[in-house]
């Protein structure tokens, strides 16, 4: 009958998918060896629908989805099925002697599927009679609640039996992708085994499971953490599934942390002591995972460089489209963004130097960079940045002859372009990221503004040579006016956003730019300092809205002129993330899109009331700078340009 569905196996995932399918309307026959799994079973599917009932998800009575369910110990009964699916234990020796017993009563029309997530459709294929009409058919964990299943195509099943198994997907609700060759683990239990891997060798490496659980959840938006996962999952399944893949070929390794795990009984969730302590065996928890400083010391590419490059590998053997390697992991793992969407939110060549960095330290062939990563970066299809990667991607760019402006979808990246003078502030500096900041204010597609330098230098503040032509007073009054007050009053009152990359050093004016933004992220090899009072001039805005606005103690160090690491300045609060330099350009890319979940007016709002404080600030200001203005008239000025340009100490006449 058209409308009957056998489900062999009443564990976790058969008695999932048995009440999914009743839930459809179709009549379920659910088989199993024991009478009284199949009562348990039925109990737990009595519970779940109750679940869904409450929680709105289903649209009839309990005991109306319940009525279509018979349970059987006897094969065949499976007589009358017009759909199949088999989900006993992971063996393959148990599953032929499954299918030595359902080729006895299966019908010739019979569609049979596995929900195997390691064993090979087609070595499957040949223990059943019409290995043309078998296929897998994979499902996730709450069968009745996950959206998507996986469809493998073995090496002998024909278009027809596909067909059949899609049209069954729909009636069930699923969104189906389509895995068009039989390899290890499929699509999204392969990808899974090179995250969780490299989760495992930090791990070796002496990372934390909290740490690297809130990069997960914190940074990259997963539902849960890697090793969260694991122990809900259990150490054990995970273990004996790698094992599984590695025995049909996959180009992976054992891990030697899950193997001690399994040997010493801590397998998750089930046993009570996983990664995590839970309080009773078999009840979750979920275990207390919050994010902090540390989270910044793991590198997303690094953990996702390998997912990407299986997932090149899928699309140039056409195991799978673009579009379903995403949907899988989305709606399969409930991931914010794909593989290959990150790949272009990081940068494919940011994803291949990761690549060959793990290469150049393992010698593993699996680092080896897929060819269609390669040709991406030749062809400069590179992603985000460059506007097509494995999307396409809205970018505008706008010249100017000391910064690059580029417009990256919904924020702008400004970055300061005189490496070879370490971005100093001369007159056309200040001048184009005024206009700079004009451009993005402009714009309505750019919700938020990154400033950073090129080069190994943010900025190493004004550019002397410049300072050194002030001959007189009204000079700097006219530099000051003309060009450092338009810039400092379009970024006290700017309505967007402004996040600073400090890549270097952030000296005097380069430092100060800082005090002016929402957000500062530097990275480990950054140095700030604002050391004009040593060439005889002032910090305007450290000595002013710094002070009053981030902290008493930024005074010391416009008296001293001494220099901060990235740990001193945030500890001072005037950085607020600190990341190794690789992670600058991927927390750029986190904290667009984070800034851009804000509603477009609760920003704004957020904005004038944090440029309220800064403009209070105002008159201190200006104070300041007619601070600035009256030194740059004095003999210790003037001597401090030239023993500064003439790389001598100063001799001071307090005049």
């Amino acid at each position: 009958m058209d409308d009957q569905v056998g489900v062999i196996g009443a564990g976790v995932m058969g008695h999932g998918i048995a009440e999914t399918c009743a839930i459809a309307g179709y009549h379920v026959i659910l088989c199993d060896v024991d009478d009284s799994i199949l009562s348990a079973a039925i109990e737990k599917i009595r519970w779940s629908l109750k679940s869904l009932l409450d929680r709105g998800m289903l649209k009839e009575s309990v005991e109306g989805v319940l009525a279509r369910i018979t349970k059987t110990t006897e094969f065949t009964a499976l007589g009358s099925a017009s759909f199949i699916v088999e989900a006993v234990k992971e063996d393959s020796e148990v599953k032929r002697s499954v299918y030595e017993k359902l080729n006895q009563v299966v019908s010739d029309d019979c569609v049979v599927v596995s929900n195997t997530s390691t064993i090979p459709i087609t070595e499957l294929s040949l223990m059943n009679k019409n290995p043309q009409k078998f296929a897998g058919l994979h499902f996730f964990n709450p069968p009745a609640v996950m959206p998507i299943v996986e469809i493998i195509r073995g090496e002998k099943t024909n278009d027809s039996t596909l067909l059949k198994i899609k049209v069954l997907s729909e009636r069930l609700k699923k969104e189906s992708v389509i895995v068009n060759k039989d390899i290890p683990g499929f699509l999204v239990n392969r990808l899974n085994d090179r995250m969780i891997l490299e989760a495992l060798i930090l791990l070796q490496e002496g990372a934390e499971p909290m740490d690297i659980d809130s990069m997960a959840r914190f940074r990259l938006g997963f539902p849960m953490g890697i090793c969260e996962l694991l122990d809900f999952v259990g150490i054990d399944t995970v273990y004996f599934a790698n094992r599984e893949m590695i025995k049909h070929g996959f180009n992976t390794r054992p891990s030697k942390i899950l193997e001690e795990m399994v040997n010493s009984g801590r397998t998750g969730m089930k046993s009570g002591r996983g990664f995590y302590t839970y309080p009773t065996p078999n009840v979750y928890v979920r275990p207390t995972i919050q994010p902090g400083k540390k989270m910044y010391r793991i590198n997303p590419v690094r953990i996702l460089a390998s997912v990407i490059n299986e997932a090149a590998w899928m699309i140039r053997n056409n195991v799978a489209s673009n579009e379903d390697i995403e949907r899988a992991m989305k709606k399969g793992m409930n991931w914010p963004h794909g593989p290959l969407e990150l790949a272009d939110r990081f940068g494919i060549e940011v994803v291949v130097n990761s690549l060959k960095s793990r290469l150049a330290l393992s010698g593993e062939s699996r680092y080896i960079p897929d060819p269609l990563l390669m040709e991406m970066i030749e062809k400069k299809n590179t992603g985000m940045r460059s506007g097509t990667g494995f999307f396409h991607w809205e970018t505008s760019t706008t010249q100017f002859e000391s910064l690059r402006y580029l417009r990256i979808v919904d924020f702008a990246l400004i970055s300061i372009n005189r490496p070879e003078r370490l971005n100093a502030l001369n007159e056309n500096v200040w001048k184009e990221l005024a206009l700079a900041m004009k451009t993005a204010l402009d714009d309505d597609a750019v919700r938020n503004v990154f400033i950073t330098g090129n080069g190994r230098a943010f900025s190493a503040g004004d550019d002397i040579s410049m300072m050194a032509k002030w001959e007189k007073i009204d000079d700097a009054k006219d530099w000051m006016a003309t060009y450092a007050k338009p810039l400092v009053d379009l970024m006290i009152d700017f309505p967007k956003p402004i996040i600073t990359l400090v890549n270097g050093l952030a000296f005097g004016g380069g430092c100060e730019l800082n005090m002016l933004a929402d957000i500062v992220v530097a990275s480990d090899d950054a140095i700030f300092s604002i050391p004009e009072g040593s060439i005889g001039a002032i910090p305007p805005i450290a000595s002013s809205i710094g002070l009053a606005n981030i902290d008493r103690r930024i005074l010391r160090y416009a008296l001293t002129g001494e220099s901060l690491s990235p740990g001193d300045a945030q500890d001072l609060g005037l950085v607020d993330i600190v990341v190794p330099p690789d992670q600058l350009s991927v927390v750029m890319v986190e904290l667009s899109e984070k800034l851009s979940r804000i509603a477009p007016l609760s920003s704004r709002k957020i904005k004038e009331a944090a440029n309220s404080i800064k403009q209070a600030q105002a008159v201190n200001i200006r104070a300041a700078e007619e601070a600035l203005t009256e030194l740059t008239g004095t003999t210790d000025f003037k001597e401090g340009q030239k023993a500064f340009l003439k790389k001598r100490s100063p001799i001071w006449k307090g005049k």
